[in-house]
């Protein structure tokens, strides 16, 4: 009996599931460029196992709520379309913690989202996160860079320098895998 916590399609399906759902050429291509980061990631990590195959399909679909939104409520509804599509719940939790470097429930209610926590918890989830972060479309920068865009396109706000710091944690967390 498969457990729907193991439902992983894999990379064909998933890339003409992008496609069927009207997902726009530069998001898809971002998602295959995340997907190779963080399986790139992956592959260096050696002191502890980590489940390759979520964290190729996670990345292809991290960003499969954008069909129907651009800012941070993507995030949920990629959750909610991997949850209705039946696919294990753990790639619904990497749409939902990819967002900036995972959100806290108090910055989740300043920006609009549902009150709960939506920070990466597992390897998979923290690699995705780390991956999406080190791209800029489908160019790969720092993650110094990545913030400075930021920080100047929407001002070294709290949420921002809250997210960075996640993020620079999340990458000495992996980094000491290796």
């Amino acid at each position: 009996m498969v457990i729907k916590e193991d439902i992983l399609p894999d990379r064909e399906f998933v890339l003409n599931l992008l496609k069927k759902l009207k997902i726009p050429l530069s998001v898809r291509r971002h998602s295959e460029k995340v997907a190779d980061k963080a399986m790139q990631i992956g592959s260096k990590i050696k002191k502890t196992k980590v489940d390759m195959h979520l964290i190729e399909i996670g990345a292809l679909l991290h960003d499969i709520g954008r069909t129907k939104a651009h800012g941070f409520k993507h995030a949920l509804i990629g959750g909610k379309i991997i949850r209705q599509r039946g696919f294990s719940e753990r790639l619904a939790r990497i749409c939902e913690t990819h967002i900036l470097g995972g959100i806290d429930k108090e910055d989740a209610g300043k920006i609009g989202l549902p009150i709960k926590d939506y920070l990466p918890t597992t390897l998979e989830e923290k690699i995705i996160c780390l991956a999406d972060k080190h791209m800029s479309g489908t160019k790969e920068v720092s993650i110094q860079e990545r913030f400075n865009r930021w920080f100047q396109k929407y001002g070294k706000s709290e949420i921002l320098i809250k997210s960075k710091n996640r993020i620079e944690k999340i990458q000495n967390e992996i980094e000491s895998l290796m």
